[in-house]
């Protein structure tokens, strides 16, 4: 996201819960914007103001993001197996599982 984009969302976010937004606010969560969508925020942020009370934060946008993400993936896909037992999990060369959830780092492995 743009510094440009960050100080429109922000602006947004401003006018819906009164929040006090200067060039501080704009530094502090431009790191944490980074690699964000501003159209995707935009839509995270319209979804947490319908639905929550809840004191915006960067988290709510990133987790909102990603909510409406695994909402989108087609109902043919199928739930992560909690089962994958010790020895079964099939690993990508990050050490995620194919299968299910769990991941190990490389040094973890010795």
């Amino acid at each position: 996201m743009s510094l440009q984009e960050l100080t429109m969302l922000l602006a947004r976010i401003q006018v819906l819960d009164n929040r006090q937004v200067d060039q501080l606010t704009i530094e502090a969560w431009a790191p944490l914007m980074e690699g964000v969508a501003y159209v995707d925020a935009v839509a995270a942020v319209n979804t947490h103001f319908r639905e929550s009370t809840e004191y915006l934060k960067p988290a709510h946008i990133i987790n909102g993001i990603y909510a409406a993400r695994m909402r989108s993936l087609p109902d043919t896909m199928s739930a992560a197996r909690p089962d994958c037992g010790s020895g079964s999990h099939r690993r990508l060369p990050d050490g995620t599982c194919i299968i299910c959830t769990s991941r190990i780092f490389p040094e973890d492995e010795s």
